[in-house]
């Protein structure tokens, strides 16, 4: 990774596992943070609609 590039490192503990999460632009990115959100929550919202009950 370039030095003057930015990342986010995270821990994560699921039961007795430990995840060291690290995060980075890619420089051939199109889309915005904000578009990305968007995209995974109609993803996921896409996704659970059939599992919600009526």
């Amino acid at each position: 990774m370039p030095q003057n590039q930015i990342s986010a490192t995270t821990t994560h503990k699921i039961g007795k596992t430990t995840y060291f999460v690290c995060a980075s632009a890619s420089e051939k990115a199109t889309d915005t943070i904000d578009k990305k959100i968007k995209k995974l929550i109609r993803k996921d919202m896409e996704q659970n609609a059939g599992s919600v009950q009526k």
